[in-house]
């Protein structure tokens, strides 16, 4: 570059040509815009650092309350679980030391037909927590679904015949999970095998007949409509019962009446 005073060759740095004296006005210019560059340079350079330091104070509170978090539900789990396997672990150690005393306890409910005192010795003792008495989980689940239908006759006996249908309904459910479990189309598995002895049988047939008993009494069904309950589907039970229950109820309202 050249001084535009006398012509002279001037470098960057000059800031006063070597032959004339006069200033460099190059050299201010660049003095300046350096000046400018290093001032936004360091403007920069904090907004920066204020930004990575507030990440990075935001990252590790993110970290830590995730860390947090992470040790808090493994502690819940692992309480949990904790207390589910101790809990597990006594149940199955008191049944395999009481399970003939369990078993012939069973077996009484059993031969006396008090289904419903069965029922609530098996979940008093957990029985569903082990395999040692296992032959006994279709009695279990069947006299659930026993009483699930007396319950509903019932409710509808005491005057709650605010919905028959819905009721019908439920009655008709239980009655398919029962006749199945009869007929051992729910229970097929080699598992179950034990669950279908004679002894075990026989109380199917003789919970079958009382509830099909009940069913006559209080739903007012004929013997070919309940010969036939068990071959209906879920729906043309639930119409069945729900006609039947309401011929009950009509015939109760004529002997109210009298």
């Amino acid at each position: 570059m050249k001084c535009p005073t006398c012509g002279a060759n001037l470098q960057i740095e000059d800031e006063k040509c070597p032959f004339c004296g006069n200033q460099n006005p190059f050299a201010v210019k660049h003095n300046q815009d350096m000046r400018h560059y290093q001032q936004e340079f360091q403007e920069t350079k904090r907004e920066v650092e204020r930004k990575t330091l507030h990440f990075n104070s935001f990252t590790a509170r993110v970290a830590v309350i995730a860390v947090l978090l992470v040790m808090i539900l493994g502690m819940v789990f692992a309480i949990n679980d904790g207390a589910y396997y101790l809990w597990s672990s006594r149940v199955k150690k008191d049944v395999a030391k009481n399970a003939e005393k369990y078993r012939a306890e069973l077996n009484a409910f059993e031969e006396a037909g008090e289904w419903r005192g069965l029922h609530a010795y098996y979940d008093a003792k957990s029985l569903d927590s082990t395999r040692d008495l296992k032959d006994y989980t279709v009695l279990y689940f069947m006299i659930y679904d026993y009483k699930s239908v007396l319950n509903e006759i019932a409710r509808l006996q005491e005057g709650d015949l605010d919905d028959v249908a819905a009721a019908a309904s439920k009655m008709s459910s239980h009655l398919d999970n029962f006749y199945k479990a009869v007929g051992r189309v729910s229970y097929e598995s080699v598992y179950y095998d034990d669950c279908y002895s004679p002894a075990h049988v026989a109380a199917y047939e003789r919970m079958q007949t009382e509830l099909e008993a009940a069913l006559s009494v209080y739903c007012h069904l004929t013997d070919e409509e309940i010969s036939a309950l068990s071959d209906y589907s879920l729906i043309k039970r639930a119409e069945l019962l729900e006609e039947g229950l309401c011929r009950q109820a009509e015939k109760k309202g004529e002997v109210s009446e009298e």
